[in-house]
């Protein structure tokens, strides 16, 4: 057996995933209506933070609760995104599970080592190396956040080409 076969399988699996999270994303994002409320959002800012300068906070608090409701709709629109995909990454990680278990493989890429890894305490995630040995938690953590970014940046391609 190859030594870096399961990094590749783990990678397949991620582009999978990846994909299919940003199909379902578009599908149920409106972007134009994502980025006017982006804008709302931005504008309200800038005028909550000008009222608060000149002292009317009566004002600026009127203008966050305006901001308040139209963040509330922007929530709206990803929780629908969350409701379909968290059920898929729950899946995949059960599966991943039974695929890899504890075992430790061969990295496609050299990743960060860190030493007794606490998500509760900030200190210890600072990387203390680099390792091409991993398990596959951490290696779908760095392929997932490679794959979106790609893909990320292949949608913007796609999108200002369609324009």
């Amino acid at each position: 057996m190859d030594s870096l076969e399961p990094a590749i399988l783990l990678l397949g699996f991620v582009i999978i995933l990846a994909i299919i999270s940003k199909i379902i994303q578009r599908k149920f994002i409106d972007k134009a209506k994502m980025a006017s409320i982006k804008a709302q959002v931005k504008e309200k800012q800038n005028m909550a933070t000008k009222l608060l300068k000149e002292g009317k906070t009566e004002e600026a608090s009127k203008v966050q609760s305006e901001m308040l409701e139209i963040n509330m709709e922007m929530l709206q629109m990803t929780n629908k995104v969350m409701l379909i995909t968290l059920p898929i990454f729950l899946v995949f990680f059960w599966i991943l599970g039974m695929v890899f278990g504890q075992t430790t493989f061969q990295s496609l890429i050299p990743l960060p080592s860190f030493n007794a890894f606490n998500i509760l305490n900030p200190t210890s995630w600072i990387p203390t190396g680099i390792t091409s040995t991993t398990g596959y938690y951490k290696a779908y953590f760095f392929y997932y956040l490679i794959m979106t970014i790609i893909l990320g940046i292949l949608e913007k391609i796609y999108d200002n080409k369609k324009k």
